[in-house]
């Protein structure tokens, strides 16, 4: 934990223990105080005198609300950047872990970003069950208890978790308050679920997330806005639309509603703007039976306009498949010197018969071979026979699919691999995914 201090009535900076006497050892001299958001404070030493401290440090912090952390996820994934990203907002605090930039896990103080939530939100368990396991596991350890129980498939644990992380991705770039802090930090301990997730795809998410929260600010300008019942339901409204109803009183905010309901504060946010729109709920700037101000109406947005669609390109898959393929056998490779390729290739060929990875065509019927290859031939025959279904690029919806594929066989792998081992072959696959990018 970082030292804390208090900053008392006679603007005096108090350490509140020990700890941050030490904190403050080797920092004497005078300082400016920048002008920061109110949840910040920057002191920079004037003059400077320079010098270094070990890892961890922060070597980049600001405004959360100033700057758009998705600009600066998309430069950390570019230059391939290894640390942590954390944001302190008023709805807690999260952080993303990034090594070579791309996101390898998450972790939230949301109760509702927590993975028995996720679980219990998505339906791959019941509360009873969660609760359960957790009175004989550590949190980091239900995900693969429930799997030993029988309660989960491996590829369920997979999706589970990688909607958790998406989620806390999400509400990262959508922060528009609060402060942010990029920390280097080693990552070499193996801690939680193995996971690797595409910053890049990722972000194209966020881009609609983003699109749509401008869409909701417009009648909720922020998470403090206190919510009140208007009308009972008619029967007629979602199950989270319901449970948030019930709990309107004029006493509690957005954001607030959002841990009652265990909702991320995106969820919330469009739960109680679809309240608003049929007339269920109000909102006010203060809580019942204090005055509250207006708030303004939204204003009707522009329509937008369609870009055209472009007809797709003469493309040859095979090298993606080949690229694929060798990669596949390569994550096979490095789990049968565990001693569980057996085990490994039947996880993976039950999560392909059930669609789990991948929703695309051009993966139905296949299966893994006990090399952990999937048949080239049927590959191509599938994407010359699907193709017209792929959209106007079909080679990178062909791409994304085996990308999918590749990801749970990571996650599978990261599950039975020693940490060095698992991040080398992260390493390894990293270079093969390369060459697939060069001219």
């Amino acid at each position: 934990m970082n030292p804390r201090f208090r900053i008392d009535g006679a603007a005096q900076l108090v350490p509140e223990d020990r700890t941050g006497i030490p904190a403050l050892a080797g920092r004497s001299g005078t300082y400016a105080l920048m002008p920061t958001a109110p949840d910040l404070l920057v002191f920079s030493r004037t003059p400077p005198e320079g010098g270094s401290i070990p890892t961890p440090r922060v070597v980049l912090s600001g405004d959360a609300g100033g700057f758009p952390l998705s600009d600066l996820i998309a430069f950390l994934s570019q230059s391939r950047w290894s640390g942590v990203i954390r944001v302190h907002t008023p709805g807690g605090e999260r952080s993303l872990t990034l090594r070579e930039g791309e996101v390898r896990g998450a972790t939230s103080e949301e109760p509702a970003d927590r993975l028995g939530e996720v679980l219990v939100r998505l339906g791959y368990a019941d509360r009873a069950q969660v609760e359960a396991v957790l009175r004989e596991q550590s949190a980091s350890k239900l995900g693969r208890a429930l799997v030993e129980k029988g309660v989960l498939q491996a590829h369920d644990l997979f999706k589970c978790v990688t909607h958790q992380v998406s989620e806390i991705f999400h509400a990262i770039v959508l922060c528009r308050e609060g402060s942010f802090f990029l920390i280097d930090q080693p990552l070499d301990e193996k801690t939680g679920h193995s996971l690797q997730l595409s910053t890049q795809s990722l972000l194209m998410d966020s881009i609609r997330k983003i699109d749509e929260m401008a869409h909701f600010r417009k009648r909720i300008p922020h998470g403090r806005m206190y919510v009140a019942r208007k009308r009972p339901s008619d029967g007629k409204l979602e199950e989270d639309e319901d449970r948030v109803l019930a709990m309107l009183d004029g006493r509690r905010t957005v954001l607030e509603l959002g841990h009652a309901a265990r909702l991320s504060e995106f969820d919330v946010t469009k739960v109680v703007f679809r309240l608003l729109e049929g007339g269920f709920a109000g909102l006010t700037d203060k809580p019942a039976g204090a005055p509250a101000s207006a708030v303004a109406q939204e204003k009707t947005a522009a329509p937008r306009v369609r870009p055209p669609v472009r007809a797709p390109a003469p493309v040859d898959a095979r090298p993606v498949a080949r690229v694929f393929n060798f990669i596949f056998r390569e994550i096979r490779d490095e789990v049968a010197r565990s001693g569980m390729d057996r085990e490994f290739i039947a996880a993976a060929n039950a999560a392909l018969s059930n669609q789990a990875l991948s929703s695309s065509p051009v993966l139905e019927g296949l299966a893994f071979a006990a090399d952990g290859s999937l048949p080239e031939g049927r590959l191509m025959e599938a994407f010359d026979k699907h193709r017209a279904q792929l959209g106007s690029e079909p080679l990178a919806s062909f791409r994304q699919a085996l990308s999918d594929v590749m990801f749970f066989l990571l996650f599978q792998a990261g599950e039975l691999l020693e940490s060095r081992a698992d991040e080398d072959l992260a390493r390894r696959v990293k270079e093969l995914l390369a060459t697939l990018e060069a001219p």
